[in-house]
């Protein structure tokens, strides 16, 4: 009760100010974007394996990210929870009763008490003994091999940024999404963090740039996909990721994605994206 009493005291005075930093910083910000060319079909496609490969390893570990490296793909999205002690590590849930087992909250432990548990055994005997990666442990993994998808699942702190930077993600090799409310206080912590608002299609984009200056992508879902949308980000210079996720893993969903000329594709199904990138690519050169 008293860490949510903090979070809420902490959380209202940054968006107050936020409202004045938006308007502060948004017409020159979306000004100097540059406009995007549209490929269609954009065959080289960003691949993100969502939590790792939680298909072939226990979801946001180190095994997840392993095969996700192995596979082949460019991004791996992660949730990030903070700890009794303020440290972030790789979660999805506010509770570690689904991974691990435990019935505690993540706030409730600290790091050291949390990476005692195992997060694989629930998986299969192979992952017993699986732990919860930190953040750091997670980062320490993948630089140099993979980029970073943050999913903020709380407000982030300042420290966030330091962590990111000690294993160089933070700029360049990462893209921040999580509720629009917790990319805002990102903004507040650095006002051109790499953000990725949340859109609901083409009509949302002049409010969402008003709100969210040369943002690097706009996050959105297989079924608010058409050419108007990409379009439109692509001439503000904003990258569209797209997300299969539930209930458009299907390889006819997946191919009207890429044929529309989006720049990432999000999904738990890593190799059916592998095999439908592969068939098209093996058209594209039969047909030259």
């Amino acid at each position: 009760m008293k860490h949510t009493a903090k979070r809420i005291l902490f959380i209202i005075p940054l968006l107050l100010f936020l409202a004045l930093c938006t308007l502060r910083f948004a017409p020159s910000a979306v000004a100097s974007q540059k406009e995007i060319t549209t490929i269609k079909p954009n065959l080289n496609i960003l691949k993100i394996a969502h939590r790792g490969s939680k298909k072939f390893a226990p979801e946001n570990t180190i095994p997840a990210i392993e095969k996700a490296i192995e596979l082949g793909f460019d991004y791996v999205e992660l949730d990030v929870r903070y700890t009794k002690d303020g440290l972030p590590v790789v979660m999805h849930d506010p509770s570690l009763v689904r991974t691990t087992g435990v019935f505690k909250d993540v706030k409730d432990m600290t790091l050291e008490e949390i990476r005692r548990l195992d997060a694989g055994f629930w998986f299969g005997e192979k992952f017993k003994g699986t732990r919860v990666p930190s953040l750091e442990d997670a980062l320490a993994v993948m630089q140099g091999r993979i980029k970073l998808y943050l999913d903020q699942k709380e407000p982030p702190n300042k420290e966030l940024i330091g962590i990111l930077k000690k294993y160089n993600f933070y700029p360049d090799n990462i893209v921040i999404v999580g509720e629009n409310m917790f990319q805002r206080i990102f903004r507040m912590l650095d006002k051109n963090a790499p953000v990725m608002p949340n859109i609901k299609g083409a009509a949302d984009i002049d409010k969402i740039l008003k709100e969210f200056p040369h943002p690097r992508a706009f996050n959105t879902n297989h079924y608010m996909l058409s050419d108007e949308l990409v379009a439109k980000a692509h001439q503000n210079g904003v990258m569209v990721f797209m997300n299969t996720l539930v209930t458009g893993e299907d390889p006819a969903v997946m191919r009207s994605i890429i044929e529309a000329g989006t720049d990432a594709l999000q999904t738990d199904e890593p190799t059916m994206l592998l095999e439908v990138l592969s068939g098209m690519k093996k058209e594209s050169e039969e047909k030259k």
